[in-house]
């Protein structure tokens, strides 16, 4: 079941699932079960209730098949777009390797410290679950933000991990975590809690908190994406992995609307997945603090 206006990397993530189960089924013949790319057009928002995924074969081919897909509710198409499969285990060709896309680097990270909060180079906060918040989707991910930023106000760094202990990240959710962080407008709202220079005190207040209410924890603005470009780079393990990186980087911002270019490292620093983005920049309204509820929700 989705939800009104439900977020567009959940909405991929559904849509993933659906082309991998087609590719396991009615064209299991093809051996082609990894999704690596896929073009997402976001042209309606969701309605409360459920959906259909249509998929239709556009090339059933030997070394790599697209299809088209389209999730509809009531009769009308929502998102629209492209996936591309092939087997991803059997893959060879030329290689050679490059430098690290990840220029400036961020300040170093020790994971184990990280899990403790005791890395006195980023800050952690987990979003509380707010009824009313468009932010629902971020309750499921735990956040870490430099503490000293390193990088100019067009790029956007974090560290995340999953808010339950027992969930990992998996190739399958590549589509929802590459929407999930790309907030880099907020750097130059002087005022606003997600600007990069103000979040590490921000952060420290919040997690000093008592508990009692639910802030909504609005962005200055609302960033609803238009389009959405995923490739992926390489499979995470099949256990899956507790920690990613993400860097997002727009290039330009103007007249409303903005692209991003997300990318998503594992543990080691290894690129796993790229993402090109096209966004509008939104009024936002403002949410009220509420009484604390909890979240149990899983991605």
């Amino acid at each position: 079941m989705l939800e009104l206006a439900a977020h567009g990397g959940l909405l991929v993530c559904i849509v993933i699932n659906a082309v991998q189960q087609h590719f396991t089924s009615t064209l299991l013949a093809r051996n082609h079960p990894d999704t690596f790319s896929i073009d997402t057009f976001f042209l309606r928002p969701t309605e409360d209730g459920g959906a259909t995924v249509v998929i239709k074969d556009i090339k059933p081919g030997s070394s790599l098949s697209i299809v088209h897909f389209a999730l509809v509710q009531d009769g009308v198409e929502r998102v629209v777009g492209y996936a591309s499969n092939r087997n991803l285990d059997l893959e060879r060709g030329v290689s050679y390797p490059i430098p690290s896309p990840i220029d400036p680097k961020p300040p170093p990270a020790d994971l184990a410290k990280l899990a403790n909060q005791s890395d006195p180079n980023w800050i952690g906060f987990s979003a509380p679950w707010h009824p009313h918040s468009f932010l629902k989707a971020f309750t499921l991910l735990q956040y870490f933000f430099p503490t000293k930023p390193c990088t100019p106000p067009n790029i956007s760094d974090a560290w995340i991990r999953f808010a339950r202990a027992d969930q990992r990240f998996t190739t399958e959710v590549l589509g929802s975590i590459a929407d999930h962080w790309r907030r880099m407008i907020e750097n130059y709202v002087p005022d606003s809690k997600w600007n990069q220079d103000i979040i590490p005190k921000h952060l420290a207040q919040a997690n000093a908190d008592d508990g009692r209410l639910t802030p909504a924890y609005s962005t200055s603005y609302g960033y609803p994406t238009l389009s959405m470009h995923l490739e992926i780079k390489k499979k995470l393990p099949p256990q899956g992995s507790e920690w990613l990186f993400m860097r997002a980087r727009s290039q330009t911002i103007q007249n409303g609307r903005f692209d991003a270019e997300v990318l998503i490292m594992d543990e080691h620093m290894d690129l796993i997945g790229l993402s090109h983005q096209l966004a509008f920049i939104t009024k936002n309204i403002q949410i009220a603090d509420t009484p604390r509820q909890p979240n149990n929700s899983r991605l």
